[in-house]
């Protein structure tokens, strides 16, 4: 008997002797460090039903109070944690009620999960729901000195969304989030987002397009004897040959244009021969803007 307790004494003396070691320093190391408390929060994810869907506010994480020896604790709040998975799947609508446990997070020997906050959390589980609804444009600031905006088109006129029966059942309408207008002396067309999170709802297809349509309220220069162009195979009998255009520009832009871009037109073609009265078109180069043309209409005999 004392042969075989001394064999097991003896045996792999080596490795015993440096476990024994290894668990004295770390028992002395436990015994030694101070207790303290930590707050180790843990994120929480939600498994749905493909037809239903949380219609309610539910936390995103979880936070433990923990108490134990330092040199643990430290080593808790450093390591990453696998979110609390709860699993939704098969349930039906209405309200359940889900806790949460100790067990929920890993913590060492000497280590005591003091408080979980929330302790519970409440779910309310609504079918989907899928509407079509407009979309209004919300606009920010005023367009620059001497333009104002004329209209907003919004391509498609109407969106899709999805979300929980009795938040979309209560939207007629959805907003984009505000367009900044501030200093536009042009039309513009922009990607929008839209204000979907404070509805509680998501889109379900692409976001619209906004087209902003800017038009100039004053001419700040006017380009004279601009040449009229009658487009017409007959012959062409006209008195105006030249016409004045107001227009709303920078300096800079004024400075460069090429005069062959600046033009006025009156299209006469497939019309027979006879005496006309007609509005005179103008055509200008990117950056300039048309306030008005005189005279408006000119008269054109054509033989």
């Amino acid at each position: 008997m004392l042969e075989k307790i001394y064999n097991l004494l003896t045996t792999h003396f080596g490795v015993k002797l440096i476990s024994i070691v290894i668990a004295v320093v770390l028992w002395t190391v436990v015994i030694g460090s101070r207790t303290v408390e930590i707050t180790k929060e843990i994120p929480v994810s939600f498994v749905q039903p493909t037809d239903l869907i949380i219609a309610n506010e539910v936390p995103d994480h979880i936070s433990f109070q923990l108490m134990g020896p330092k040199a643990f604790l430290r080593a808790i709040s450093d390591r990453r944690e696998e979110p609390i998975r709860i699993n939704l799947s098969g349930l039906k609508p209405g309200l359940i009620t889900h806790r949460f446990l100790t067990e929920d997070i890993h913590v060492p020997i000497g280590v005591k999960v003091i408080s979980i906050h929330p302790a519970s959390v409440g779910i309310k589980l609504e079918p989907i729901k899928k509407k079509d609804v407009p979309v209004k444009v919300e606009l920010r600031g005023i367009p620059a000195e001497g333009f104002q905006i004329v209209k907003t088109e919004v391509k498609p006129l109407h969106v899709h969304i999805k979300g929980a029966e009795s938040k979309i059942e209560g939207i007629a309408e959805i907003l984009t989030k505000p367009i900044d207008v501030s200093e536009l002396d042009e039309n513009t067309t922009r990607d929008v987002s839209l204000e979907l999170i404070q509805r509680d709802v998501q889109l379900d297809g692409p976001l619209p397009k906004v087209t902003i349509f800017i038009e100039p309220t004053s001419a700040n220069y006017r380009i004279r004897n601009v040449e009229v162009r009658i487009l017409s195979p007959h012959q062409i009998i006209v008195q105006e040959k030249t016409v004045t255009v107001f227009v709303r520009t920078n300096t800079k832009n004024l400075r460069t244009v090429n005069r062959s871009q600046v033009f006025a037109m009156v299209d006469l073609r497939g019309k027979p021969k006879g005496k006309y009265y007609e509005p005179i078109k103008v055509t200008l180069p990117d950056k300039m803007a048309l306030v008005k043309v005189v005279p408006e209409r000119i008269n054109i005999i054509l033989k």
